[in-house]
């Protein structure tokens, strides 16, 4: 959730060492703050899921942990307004360190499955529709405040029904707690589910979210959605209890396969953080084309010929 500022993993990993599948050891990278020292094999092991070596050990850039954390909850009407907002915050150069959209049903959800709750779902008469969860940090009280009043007042002109502050330790606990149950309170609800993670660019979450409303309701299942608005990441979910499994997977997949199609016409890609695995392999090849799997398959096979290393998973050859 804290990429949208500090950025992923990827980034903070300087150099590691690696066990091949052949048996032999090497070590890519460097302790070192750039390098432009031939191809970025270190790169490559670390989106690779195993299946190109064995990382026995990573050494790791660490930063210091900020002196100061507020997280602000904003309520809006409905998801369109609440989407909207998003780019403004950029354009107003806030930084938050984490921020969070979702629909008030899927909160619901999660609330019950905590047996707590945390958000408002009526705010002077209006019923809440969605929320923006957002994280600012920094390395003192005075500069977070200072931050988290403006970031107030832009909410609140940009059409927040009202601000809600979590500055305590307990605070904090009580309003992520609900956010980080989500999928728990999916699977407690539903006996098929299934998931995919697609990335965009943030400009394009508003209509990209706006295509799965328009069309989710070709499909028998439910479609439950949330995601870090700050970076474009979505998580959606098809869901059922009433449809048979065979059938399920097959609608299913119908599905994906439009949406995953569609965050690649708006420049993003079918997975931003959980990866390829088994399940994704056929979206992959849609999604990259013959060109780029192929040289995925090259690859694969020059480190790992025999095919020892999760074998089936990211490319098939």
């Amino acid at each position: 959730m804290r990429a949208v500022k500090y950025g992923t993993t990827r980034e903070y990993v300087r150099s590691m060492t690696v066990v091949l599948p052949d048996g032999e050891v090497t070590k890519f990278g460097a302790t070192v703050s750039k390098t432009s020292s031939g191809y970025s094999l270190l790169n490559l092991i670390i989106g690779s899921e195993g299946t190109l070596g064995i990382i026995t050990e990573l050494t790791l850039k660490l930063l210091p942990a900020p002196q100061a954390t507020v997280s602000l909850m904003a309520p809006f009407e409905d998801l369109a307004a609440c989407i909207s907002t998003v780019p403004k915050i950029f354009q107003h150069h806030f930084q938050p360190q984490a921020l969070e959209f979702f629909e008030k049903e899927i909160l619901v959800s999660s609330e019950k499955y905590l047996g707590k709750e945390t958000f408002p779902k009526k705010i002077e008469g209006k019923d809440v529709g969605a929320y923006l969860l957002i994280t600012f940090d920094g390395d003192s009280m005075d500069e977070v405040n200072n931050i988290v009043e403006k970031a107030s007042e832009m909410l609140l002109e940009e059409g927040a029904l009202d601000i809600l502050v979590a500055d305590t330790a307990p605070k904090l606990k009580d309003i992520w707690a609900a956010r980080s149950s989500f999928l728990d309170g999916i699977n407690e609800q539903f006996k098929l589910v299934d998931e995919c993670d697609v990335v965009v660019p943030v400009s394009k979450i508003a209509p990209y979210v706006e295509y799965v409303s328009q069309i989710k309701g070709k499909f028998d299942f439910e479609v439950k959605y949330f995601g870090h608005a700050g970076d474009g990441n979505l998580h959606i979910y098809t869901c059922s209890n009433e449809m048979q499994k065979d059938e399920f997977r097959k609608q299913s997949d119908e599905f994906l396969s439009a949406i995953y199609k569609k965050s690649m016409e708006f420049g993003g890609q079918i997975s931003g953080e959980h990866g390829i695995g088994f399940g994704k392999v056929h979206y992959l090849e849609q999604a990259l084309g013959p060109v780029n799997i192929g040289l995925m398959k090259s690859i694969k096979k020059a480190f790992d010929p025999k095919q020892i290393l999760n074998p089936g998973k990211v490319v098939v050859l």
